[in-house]
C-alpha cells in the first residue's frame, strides 16, 4: 500500500474512534506501511503517558524510581531513591517510532475502575481497527499485490487481562489479523498484593517490627539512630506502606484491585472456556527484581542504606506476623517476583502453550527496561 494513502486510514481511524466510540485520548501512529501494527494496552490506572513518557510523569502516579541513584545532596533523614531522569530510560512509543513500526496508543476512560469498562474499549478500538484499517488494506493488496501486515498486541500489567477478556469476546472472526500477543508483567493468574497492600496499611503496619535495621549500620550512625529511633523508624514504616500501595504504580485503592485477587469471580469467569485463538503466538514476560524503591538514612553528610521495599529483610519481618505468609500466597509477589507480580502467576494459562522469559525489572520498570525492549522488538519484527 502506498505510504500516504496508509497514514491516512490511520488518521481516519483515530477520527472515528474518538466521534463514534468517545475514545478522545488515542494516537494512531504510522510506520512504514508494510511493517506491524502493534496496540498498546496499559495497566491499571494507567494512562497513554505510561507508554509514551513513564519518566516525564509524576513519580507519585507511576512509582517509578532510579534504584541506582541516592538521594540529592542536602537531605536529611529518612529519604527515599529519586525518581528517574527524563533522558535515561527510552519510552515504548519512541522504540517503536525509531524503528518505523505503526502503532496505536490509547488512554482507558476508567482505568481504576472494573475490567470491564476497559474491555468495552479495547473490543471498539480493534474492530475499528479492522474495520477501518485492515479491510482497505486487504482490498488494496488484492488489486495491487503486497501483503497485509500483522496486528501485535503488548500489553502491560492487568491490560494483559483486558486484552485477553477483549479477544475472548471478539474470537478469532473478530481479529482476522492479529498474530501475537505480549504481555509484559500481567497477573494472569492474579496477584496477592493489592490485597496485603491493602490489608497491611489498615491493620498489619502495626504489628510491624522495623527496631533491627540499624544494626548492620556502623557505629556513629547507628548510635545515632538508636538516640532518635522514634523518629526515624516511624517515618519509614509509613514510607513502606504507602510505597506498598504504589506497588502497581497507581495507589491500589481502587474497584478494579479486588479483580485482581487470585479468587476473584472475574478471573474465575475469565478462565471459563477461555482458549487460544487459531494463527495467534503469546508471549509474557516476568519481572523478576521486587525492589521498587530504596530508602536511605541521610545524616552526617551521607547517605545510608537502610532498607528495600521490596527486600529479602522485608519479607522476613512482615513473613513474622502470624498467618501473613499463608493468606497471601507465600508473599511471592515480594519474594519472587516484580513487587507487583509472582513471576509464577506473570505466565498465560497452560492451553495458550506461550513463551514465557523473566527479567530483573520491577513492576513499572517494564516500562523503560531496555533488555525487555529490545526482546519485545525482536518479537514484534520476527
Amino acid at each position: 500500500m502506498d505510504q500516504a494513502r496508509f497514514e491516512g486510514l490511520l488518521q481516519e481511524f483515530q477520527a472515528r474512534c474518538s466521534s463514534e466510540n468517545t475514545i478522545y485520548d488515542l494516537a494512531a501512529v504510522a510506520g512504514q506501511a508494510d511493517s506491524p501494527i502493534v496496540v498498546l494496552v496499559h495497566g491499571i490506572g494507567g494512562n497513554i503517558r505510561h507508554w509514551s513518557d513513564p519518566v516525564g510523569m509524576n513519580v507519585n502516579d507511576t512509582w517509578l524510581f532510579d534504584l541506582k541513584a541516592n538521594p540529592p545532596k542536602g537531605t536529611n533523614g529518612v529519604a527515599m531513591s529519586p525518581p528517574y531522569q527524563e533522558s535515561a530510560a527510552k519510552s515504548w512509543t519512541s522504540l517503536l517510532t525509531e524503528n518505523r513500526i505503526s502503532y496505536v496508543n490509547f488512554s482507558q476512560a476508567k482505568p481504576g475502575d472494573l475490567l470491564e469498562f476497559a474491555v468495552t474499549e479495547l473490543v471498539a478500538i480493534l474492530s475499528s481497527l479492522e474495520n477501518l484499517v485492515f479491510k482497505p488494506y486487504e482490498d488494496d493488496v488484492a488489486s495491487n499485490g503486497g501483503q497485509v501486515p500483522p496486528l501485535i498486541l503488548v500489553c502491560h500489567s492487568r491490560g494483559g487481562l483486558v486484552t485477553r477478556a477483549a479477544l475472548k469476546q471478539l474470537g478469532s472472526a473478530g481479529v482476522p489479523h492479529l498474530r501475537k500477543v505480549i504481555s509484559l508483567s500481567t497477573p494472569h493468574d492474579g496477584s496477592f498484593m493489592p490485597a496485603l497492600a491493602n490489608d497491611y496499611n489498615n491493620t498489619l503496619h502495626n504489628q510491624m517490627d522495623f527496631s533491627t535495621i540499624g544494626n548492620n549500620l556502623p557505629g556513629p550512625v547507628h548510635m545515632f539512630l538508636q538516640r532518635t529511633v522514634g523518629q526515624y523508624l516511624s517515618g519509614m514504616a509509613n514510607m513502606v506502606r504507602e510505597a506498598m500501595l504504589h506497588s502497581f504504580g497507581t495507589m491500589a485503592q481502587s474497584p478494579g484491585f479486588d479483580e485482581l485477587r487470585p479468587s476473584s469471580t472475574t478471573l474465575a469467569n475469565l478462565r471459563q472456556d477461555e482458549q487460544p485463538l487459531p494463527g495467534v503466538q503469546y508471549f509474557s514476560f516476568g519481572g523478576a527484581n521486587p525492589t521498587f524503591v530504596n530508602m536511605f538514612l541521610c545524616v552526617m553528610g551521607q547517605n545510608i542504606h537502610l532498607l528495600s521495599t521490596a527486600s529479602t529483610i522485608l519479607v522476613e519481618i512482615i513473613g513474622r506476623i502470624p498467618d501473613v505468609k499463608n493468606g497471601y500466597g507465600g508473599l511471592a509477589e515480594l519474594s519472587n517476583g516484580d513487587s507487583a507480580v509472582a513471576t509464577s502467576r506473570s505466565h498465560w494459562p497452560t492451553q495458550f502453550n506461550a513463551l514465557h522469559r523473566d527479567f530483573s525489572y520491577n513492576h513499572m520498570q517494564a516500562l523503560i527496561d531496555h533488555p525487555l525492549q529490545d526482546a519485545v522488538l525482536q518479537i514484534i519484527r520476527s
